[in-house]
C-alpha cells in the first residue's frame, strides 16, 4: 500500500477483530464440569492417597493435562484455560484455599468439580 493510499480515505481498512468470543463459542461451565468429572473419575476412582511428594505431583500434573486436552476439543475460542488440581488425604480434616485474579464479568467463567473416595479428596 502506497503512502498516498494510506493518507486518503480510499486506502483505509476497517480494523475488524474480536475481543470477546461470539455467543456460540462462549465458555459453558456445565459442559466443562461434566468433562472434569469424567476425568477425575477415570484418574482417581479406586486410587489410594500416597503422601510421597513425587507420586502426588505426577498425578496432579497428569490430571491437569488430561483436563486441558479434553477442553481443547470444545469449540471455545479466545480462552486461556487454567486448571488447578489439589489432592489430599481423606481423614476428616478441613482445608480452605483462596485465589485471586483479574476477572472480566462479561466473558470470564469458572467451572469446578470435586472428587472424593475413602482414601483421598
Amino acid at each position: 500500500m502506497s503512502s498516498d493510499q494510506m493518507d486518503g480515505e480510499e486506502g483505509k481498512e476497517a480494523i475488524t477483530y474480536q475481543i470477546r468470543p461470539p455467543f456460540r463459542r462462549m465458555f459453558k461451565p456445565n459442559l466443562v464440569k461434566k468433562i472434569i468429572r469424567e476425568v477425575l473419575k477415570e484418574k482417581l476412582e479406586g486410587k489410594i492417597y500416597n503422601p510421597s511428594g513425587e507420586a502426588s505431583n505426577k498425578l496432579t500434573k497428569h490430571i491437569a493435562q488430561a483436563v486441558k486436552e479434553r477442553l481443547k476439543e470444545l469449540p471455545m475460542d479466545r480462552y486461556k484455560i487454567a486448571v488447578q488440581v489439589v489432592l489430599g488425604e481423606n481423614r476428616g480434616a478441613g482445608v480452605r484455599m483462596g485465589c485471586r485474579c483479574f476477572w472480566d464479568a462479561q466473558t470470564d467463567r469458572l467451572a469446578k468439580e470435586e472428587f472424593s473416595n475413602e482414601e483421598l479428596w
